[in-house]
């Protein structure tokens, strides 16, 4: 990724445990994380039924606020 000013540092990952659109959480990846967040929830979809994980590009998800970082996902 360059240093372009309308470029992220981040990328944005979406969690929903049961698949309703009302339990969703969103983490806040730093670009050197993303090869660690995919290994995380690898088998998620697949050990969750109905549940489902992925990266996202909703705006909503880089509100401050919406997103938790991803170093702060176990807390």
């Amino acid at each position: 990724m360059t240093a372009h000013p309308n470029r992220s540092n981040y990328r944005y990952f979406k969690v929903s445990p049961r698949g309703f659109a009302n339990e969703v959480t969103c983490y806040r990846v730093p670009l050197d994380k993303i090869a660690e967040c995919d290994a995380e929830y690898a088998t998620y979809e697949d050990d969750n039924e109905g549940g489902h994980a992925g990266w996202t590009l909703d705006k909503v998800a880089r509100q401050p606020g919406v997103a938790i970082d991803w170093a702060d996902r176990n807390y």
